[in-house]
């Protein structure tokens, strides 16, 4: 006994030695993959959601998977930049002539119309700056400077992250195009599942999948073309900033509240201009748009689900709270298979009770 004491405190010691050497290199490589995690996250969802029609153009190719995952790539990636370089050429070139009208003295602001004071909230302040603009551009530049610098601050700070972002775009539908073409990358995805969720694994790996195309079809897919159907009304009703608020009603859309927030201010605005008769029949469209999603729902939710879809709607909703907008994946896969979890274990039934029902036999 006095023997085997030391023997076994030298292998306790060594399996310490060996879990702490693991731990750290584990930790090691997670913090080193931690700056690509969110762009891996959207290729995983990218892939998932691009494979069918990768599938599908492969198959037209000749099973050339690498030229189908190259195509499908490009196009996204072209569909990307394209109007992101517009945009920013379009900017360059007016801060280029707003430069060189200041450096010259020939830049002049025109005056405001009156129908600016009857913008909601900010109607009347919007109206004063441009008016001071328009009258004296220098004094109206050093009456608000303090103004100016702070929203050029966040314009700039606005710029850099939504910068950061289309590169973490741009590096996501490139990992998704290698992981649509990477048979080694789809079966270790495969084996880790199964690694953990053992025999369960392919049903998980399933729900993963399904839950993904619920939430692309069912909570995008109402949203896009809800907003594409606001767009139509903002933009045909001429109300200021009709491209900011179908980027904000694209947003409510997805978190589920809907662009009735907006709509409402919308309508109000209608009725102050002297058009009544164009303002009832916008309000009408509005309205409708707004109860869209009540008929959208059921065409495009629930079908082929594994799950209820108010386990979706929840994860989705929870998700993106927690997690921002990759949350609205994430929160409804893990909550369908915390789900599926719970309801196999209400499902299953003790052994004692196996052993009585038996026992009365």
């Amino acid at each position: 006994m006095e023997n085997s004491n030391p023997y076994k405190s030298k292998q306790l010691f060594e399996v310490i030695l060996q879990l702490g050497l693991v731990f750290l290199i584990l930790g090691f490589c997670i913090k080193l993959l931690l700056p690509f995690m969110m762009p891996i996250l959207w290729a995983i969802i990218l892939a998932i959601v691009l494979y069918p029609g990768y599938d599908f153009l492969q198959k037209k190719l000749g099973g050339r998977k690498s030229l189908a995952s190259f195509i499908i790539t490009a196009v996204i990636l072209i569909i990307i930049i394209s109007p992101t370089v517009i945009f920013v050429n379009s900017v360059t070139s007016s801060i280029t002539e707003i430069k060189t009208g200041v450096e010259n003295g020939t830049l002049k602001v025109a005056t405001p119309g009156q129908n600016i004071k009857d913008w909601p909230v900010i109607g009347d302040k919007a109206y004063d700056f441009l008016y001071t603009l328009s009258t004296d551009l220098k004094a109206g530049v050093l009456e608000y400077k303090e103004q100016i610098a702070a929203l050029s601050k966040k314009l700039l700070g606005s710029v850099l992250s939504s910068t950061a972002a289309l590169l973490q775009v741009i590096l996501s539908v490139i990992i998704a195009g290698v992981l649509m073409v990477s048979v080694s990358a789809q079966n270790l995805a495969t084996n880790f599942i199964k690694r953990i969720a053992g025999n369960s694994g392919d049903e998980f790996l399933e729900i993963t999948v399904s839950t993904v195309f619920q939430v692309v079809k069912g909570i995008l897919g109402v949203a896009i073309i809800q907003t594409l159907i606001q767009a139509v009304g903002l933009f045909g009703a001429g109300i200021p900033f009709a491209g900011v608020l179908t980027v904000i009603c694209l947003m409510l859309s997805i978190i589920q509240v809907g662009p009735i927030i907006i709509n409402i201010g919308v309508i109000a605005y209608l009725f102050s201009l002297d058009n009544t008769t164009a303002a009832i029949g916008w309000t009408i469209f509005f309205i409708l748009s707004g109860l869209s999603d009540n008929v959208l729902k059921p065409l495009l939710l629930g079908k082929g689900a594994m799950v209820p879809m108010l386990v979706i709607f929840l994860g989705v909703i929870g998700g993106f709270m927690m997690s921002g907008f990759v949350g609205l994946f994430v929160g409804p896969i893990v909550f369908s298979i915390g789900y599926k979890l719970f309801a196999a274990w209400m499902d299953d039934k003790p052994e004692n009770q196996a052993v009585q029902v038996d026992s009365q036999e």
